[in-house]
């Protein structure tokens, strides 16, 4: 494979992936995804392992990977890679690297192991009797004066020879060649010689395709506006002029790297109003969506190459390559992405992704007041309303409520209208009705029946699972699972991952434990293979979690909860992120019955405190589960009136749901928190996660009142009580749990019809929206 000056080490990534792809080499991972994990911080020396591991694996006798024109490439990584390639490369394998300079390697240590075989000038270079017999293949005559002469003039250099040959073959011959003291000059002379013989239709023709990293007929008539185009690459292939042939369903020609450098700066001195133009055509022709990029860079059209970006970075991010969104971001200049509503957005879509709601509401705010000043009121309402929701998930409520009420009522494109849906989905997961949630959900995938793109599927995706077993979800997350799927069917695999995961979280709570266990193996997995972007690894992890809580696996509970809680370390998530992670995975250990887990977990809450109310709460939620199961009722009894009280502007579904419906010996200590209320019958779902573990059956098979809510002799006795709490108009469900019907199980990822009553699997969810 050649390298070139446009390769940083992803993109050279995926042409080294694309180059073995004949040879079937058993990868672990995804193309995509080897490649966006090249570009994290210890992205060189992961990507060279699983590299190795692949070559390791391969039954192979004997494999050579040969990189062509290494001096062309800039980014450090690469070289960074390349040693640690070199450092593990089994003993069946080798690197070959062809370069004009010493690439900056570790090869002193090479040469100390007697690892490396090195071949410079003097051994490269051509013998006088291999001079002659070039020409003579060449010109099929001897001339022992013109072979000395070539000979001395160019030093033997292969490269040189061989244009010498080329140019030298017309009239007048070698006496037209020039002495030369650099290798560079030289080159120059006779490629200068070779273009100022052509007709001046073919140099003309040559000069303006010089823009084209490839060439081929279409391309070449659409950037030079030549009509003949086809015909002058014939000429060009038949003339031997410095090209190689690609392989490809058309013929595509290559331009020698030293070659197409010479006829760009021809180009420039003399074509040089036409260079911009030129450009421009040949990102209009070009498929490459990165070259397309570069292209427009490179004609100085740094508008048209943001908006280009921007319209790509919903497809790239589908895709799961949102490492290469943020690096062509990364190659404008800074005065541009300070500037550029077009590239904050395209940031801020890489953020929602990965749960980075801090760089959400940032990029999102900078992108979009530029994008209605540009005339583009559907992206600029798309991005106020995910930096609205991601206020939200910041326990910013009045500000996420007033960004989201910027959007008129009836906003400008399906995109937008799709993210109002998705808002009121999360809002009203916090301030009620309990029965938005599921209406919301319904409507937002009723807009994206209508042949939405797997884009705007996958951008509903993230964090979706904590709704699960909310009152009446069942069925419209089902729907929206079978949507997502269907959208998926055109290759989107992180969006068919991240459906399927939905649907194994409503197994889980239908309570159908083989078909989640099958699921989680894939997915696993499939994550893996996928280079595990947060999006999707986070959500699987807290159904393996809760699987194991299922199960009653205590360990992989404490495993499970401790991955999810190195994730939540991320310096780029929100302060309360790690504190409402902490809080969950307590209560998970508190339905694991770990209680020696649940007190680290509240002595680590008690030193982060928290930014938001959020996650005082949910440490106070804490501290009264932890309290009930010690038989301190009184203390129990404080805590859980301090989040009934603390609940109405933080999470108020969620927070009373716990209260309500997940209190052991319920009707003695709720009557206490709810003197003079009465029972009453409206829909609430799972609680926010009481975490009192059952047994493996009544996990199962128990009703949806308490979520892994209540050991198996209290769970007849849990019932959701009415809070007479200022404020507080909604109602509760005073349904006994283990009156709910149990319902058949399902494959994943199948998921329960609208008629069918959710059933329970484990405490709430990690993340700010939760209950």
């Amino acid at each position: 494979m050649t390298a070139d000056a446009d390769d940083d080490l992803p993109r050279l990534l995926l042409c080294l992936i694309e180059a073995l792809e004949p040879y079937d080499l058993p990868w672990r991972i995804a193309s995509e995804a080897l490649a966006a994990l090249a570009a994290k911080e210890d992205g060189p020396r992961s990507a060279a392992r699983m590299l190795l591991d692949t070559l390791a694996a391969t039954d192979v006798q004997r494999g050579l990977i040969a990189l062509d024109d290494l001096h062309a490439v800039s980014d450090p990584r690469v070289f960074a890679f390349l040693d640690a390639l070199l450092e593990g490369l089994p003993i069946n394998w080798t690197l070959v690297i062809a370069t004009r300079t010493d690439p900056p390697l570790a090869l002193a240590r090479l040469r100390v192991r007697r690892e490396l075989a090195e071949f410079r000038q003097d051994v490269l270079s051509f013998s006088m009797e291999e001079v002659r017999s070039l020409r003579q293949s060449i010109t099929g005559t001897d001339d022992p004066q013109v072979v000395r002469g070539l000979y001395e003039r160019t030093e033997g250099w292969p490269a040189g020879v061989w244009l010498s040959v080329d140019a030298t073959a017309g009239p007048g011959g070698v006496d037209r060649i020039g002495a030369r003291q650099s290798r560079r000059h030289l080159f120059d002379y006779l490629a200068s010689e070779v273009l100022e013989q052509m007709p001046e239709e073919l140099r003309t023709f040559l000069l303006r395709c010089s823009v084209l990293p490839e060439l081929t007929a279409g391309r070449c008539a659409a950037v030079s506006g030549s009509p003949r185009a086809a015909e002058l690459l014939e000429d060009v292939e038949r003339g031997g002029l410095f090209v190689s042939v690609l392989q490809g369903g058309e013929p595509i020609l290559r331009l020698h790297d030293l070659f197409r450098d010479f006829l760009d700066e021809k180009l420039r001195q003399q074509l040089p109003q036409e260079v911009p133009q030129l450009l421009r055509r040949a990102a209009e022709s070009e498929r490459d969506p990165v070259r397309r990029v570069n292209l427009w860079m490179r004609a100085g059209d740094w508008p048209q190459a943001e908006q280009v970006l921007a319209d790509l970075a919903p497809a790239f991010l589908t895709a799961g390559d949102s490492a290469q969104v943020v690096r062509l971001i990364e190659q404008f200049p800074q005065h541009r992405r300070d500037a550029s509503p077009e590239l904050a957005y395209a940031s801020g879509l890489c953020a929602w992704q990965e749960f980075e709601d801090p760089s959400v509401v940032k990029w999102m705010g900078q992108a979009a007041p530029g994008l209605e000043r540009l005339g583009r009121p559907g992206e600029a309402q798309e991005a106020r309303l995910l930096g609205a929701i991601s206020l939200l998930f910041m326990g910013r409520l009045e500000e996420a409520k007033a960004q989201a009420g910027a959007v008129p009522a009836e906003p400008a494109t399906r995109e937008a209208a799709v993210q109002v849906e998705l808002f009121e989905h999360w809002r009203s997961a916090i301030y009620g009705p309990s029965t938005g949630p599921a209406d919301h959900l319904d409507r937002m995938t009723d807009l994206l029946a209508h042949d939405a793109p797997a884009h705007l599927w996958h951008r509903c995706m993230p964090r979706m699972y904590m709704m699960i077993g909310r009152a009446g979800t069942a069925g419209p997350m089902r729907r929206f699972v079978e949507g997502a799927l269907t959208a998926a069917r055109d290759g989107s695999e992180p969006l068919q991952a991240a459906a399927t995961v939905l649907a194994t979280w409503l197994a889980m709570w239908r309570g159908d434990r083989e078909a989640a266990r099958t699921a989680i193996e894939q997915l696993q997995e499939q994550s893996r293979w996928l280079g595990q972007p947060r999006s999707l690894s986070v959500p699987l992890l807290a159904a393996v979690v809760v699987f194991q809580v299922m199960s009653g696996d205590k360990e992989a509970v404490r495993t499970g909860c401790e991955a999810l809680l190195s994730n939540a370390a991320a310096p780029t998530l929100h302060a309360d992120w790690k504190t409402n992670v902490i809080a969950w995975s307590g209560r998970q250990s508190a339905a694991a019955d770990d209680w020696a887990r649940v007190r680290q977990a509240l002595r680590d809450l008690g030193g982060l405190g928290g930014t938001t109310a959020f996650p005082k709460l949910s440490m106070r939620a804490l501290e009264a589960r932890h309290a009930l199961h010690e038989g301190r009722n009184e203390d129990a009894l404080r805590a859980l009136r301090s989040v009934v009280e603390g609940s109405a502007d933080v999470d108020r579904v969620g927070f009373d749901a716990f209260v309500r419906a997940c209190v052991p010996g319920g009707g003695r200590i709720a009557s206490r928190l709810t003197a003079g209320s009465a029972e009453s019958a409206g829909p609430l779902g799972r609680c926010h996660g009481c975490g009192e573990r059952r047994g493996r059956r009544a996990a199962l098979r128990a009703g949806s009142a308490g979520g892994v809510g209540a050991r198996a002799g209290t769970a007849k006795r849990c019932r959701i009580w009415r809070f007479s709490t200022p404020g507080r108009n909604w109602q509760g469900n005073g349904a006994p749990a283990h009156r709910r019907k149990t319902a058949s199980p399902r494959a994943v990822p199948t998921a329960p019809s609208a008629r069918e009553k959710p059933k329970s699997c484990s405490a709430s969810l990690p993340g700010k929206a939760t209950s």
